[in-house]
């Protein structure tokens, strides 16, 4: 027995026993996927409800958790907010909004909105009310969105460089980051101006909810992939 345990460590052991110098996952790696499931969220959704059940397309993304989508919406939402609920940036407020906009990505998922399927009827991990888990929900959405802007254009911006010594890639990052950013808000204001001018149901009829919810998210999954440096990286 000794023979062979010497045999082992001369030959296979020291191999199998190597070092994994790659067991945490990278900050960019870890951007990337938050990106990319951002972006993958409302077309997964819209297409998956279409192409598998047949079910028209909603008034907005939460309306799928009603749908066959359900498990995909919950999914994928879930995914977004454990990345960025465990994401550290490089200073400390990056940290702070972002575990923030994970918890509230939580809440969207765990608390369903409001639908004319289930008035009555307890939703919900926690079985609320359908009003109450709404309000709850609508919260969160907001706190989520809002973050995920602040996060664009004022963290992804911030360099320890002055700006005649940053890199035109850096530059141009920047001005896309205050881009999505921007985005990201007037969808914001423009959802509350129309609920407000127009009314909640002609919203959901027109499918403008949905619209500006993927906007938002594509918005966020683009700015997260340039930060993984993805696109418009530094040669």
């Amino acid at each position: 027995m000794s023979r062979l345990k010497e045999y082992f460590n001369r030959t296979g052991g020291s191999y199998l026993r190597s070092k994994n110098v790659d067991m945490i996952i990278s900050y960019l790696a870890l951007r990337r996927w938050i990106g990319m499931l951002g972006i993958a969220l409302p077309f997964v959704c819209v297409m998956g409800g279409l192409l598998l059940s047949g079910t028209p397309v909603q008034d907005s993304i939460s309306s799928y958790y009603y749908t066959n989508m359900r498990d995909f919406f919950c999914g994928l939402l879930i995914s977004v907010s454990l990345f960025l609920a465990t994401y550290r940036g490089y200073e400390r407020i990056d940290s702070i909004v972002s575990k923030v906009s994970g918890i509230a990505g939580f809440g969207i998922a765990l608390f369903p909105c409001y639908h004319d399927f289930v008035p009555s009827r307890l939703v919900g991990v926690f079985q609320l009310s359908p009003e109450s888990s709404d309000k709850i929900h609508l919260t969160c959405a907001c706190i989520f969105f809002i973050l995920l802007g602040i996060n664009s254009f004022f963290l992804f911006t911030l360099s320890d460089q002055k700006a005649e010594l940053r890199s035109p890639r850096k530059n141009l990052r920047n001005r896309i980051y205050h881009l999505c950013g921007l985005i990201i808000f007037a969808s914001i204001v423009l959802l509350v101006l129309l609920r407000f001018i127009l009314g909640s149901v002609i919203l959901s009829e027109d499918r403008i909810i949905l619209i500006l919810e993927a906007v938002m998210l594509l918005a966020f999954g683009f700015s997260w992939l340039i930060k993984g440096k993805t696109l418009f990286r530094d040669n």
